[in-house]
Formats: C-alpha cells, structure tokens, sequence
C-alpha cells in the first residue's frame, strides 16, 4: 500500500486532531475514511464526535472512521452493525480472495438503502483484507 503526499495530509491531520494513529486512509470523492485499530474507535471519534467535526470543518470534507479487526469477519459485523450477519466466508481460488457475506432473513433491504457503506467496505476489504470481491447475500 502507497500513500500519496494527500493521504499523508489527511493522517497527519486525522492524528494531531485525535491522537489516534490511522492504520490507512481512503479519500473517495468528498469522502475520506480513516480506518484505525478497533479498541481506537471511540477515541477517534471524539466526545459527543468532537473530532469529526472538527475534522470535516478542517478538511471541507465528510468523514468516518471504521475499526480494523484482524480478522475480516469481524470487520464486517462491525462495519454492518444496523444489520444482523449470519455468516461470513471467505475463500481463495487461484490466488485471489473472495467473501460473501450472508445476512439474516430480511435484513437484506435494510442494508441496500446505504449503498454508499457498502462501497466502502469493499474498497477496505480490497486494501486491508486483499480480498478482489465480497458479494452481499
């Protein structure tokens, strides 16, 4: 993983406002994700989100924070928590990674009106998990 002399602002900026290290940073369009260690989470956000906002103030963007877990699928239930996950699989086939996610009956709409999130735990799963592709079911 390279970071461009943006991504490096971006972390500079994420670590002096919340004394948090980001482990990456993902800048899409007006967005910009910052993924940290997972027990970091609360302090990155800030009380009552202090950090955030000050950060999207600063940076004229909107931004969220994402825990990284050591395992993906642990990521996954946490990155989805407005939805039940049944099961997470993660297989290999000729040297690229695949996941389906598969989500309790019914909770499949409720996770498709943000398609946005999705989106975003993919490119994650992409540049922190190696995995090409994760199909939601």
């Amino acid at each position: 993983m390279k970071l461009g002399s943006e991504e490096i602002f971006y972390i500079n900026a994420f670590n002096s406002i919340s004394g948090v290290n980001a482990k990456d940073v993902i800048v899409q369009d007006n967005n910009i994700i910052f993924l940290v260690k997972s027990g970091d989470v609360g302090k990155a956000i800030g009380k009552s989100a202090s950090n955030i906002k000050t950060l999207r103030n600063r940076l004229k963007k909107n931004v969220e924070i994402f825990g990284h877990c050591e395992k993906f699928s642990e990521f996954v239930k946490k990155a989805l928590k407005e939805v039940k996950v049944k099961k997470v699989e993660v297989t290999e086939k000729d040297g690229k990674k695949k996941a389906v996610v598969l989500l309790e009956e019914g909770e499949r709409t409720a996770l498709f009106g943000n398609m946005g999130r999705i989106k975003k735990i993919k490119e994650i799963a992409k540049r922190s998990y190696g995995i090409e592709e994760v199909r939601i079911k």
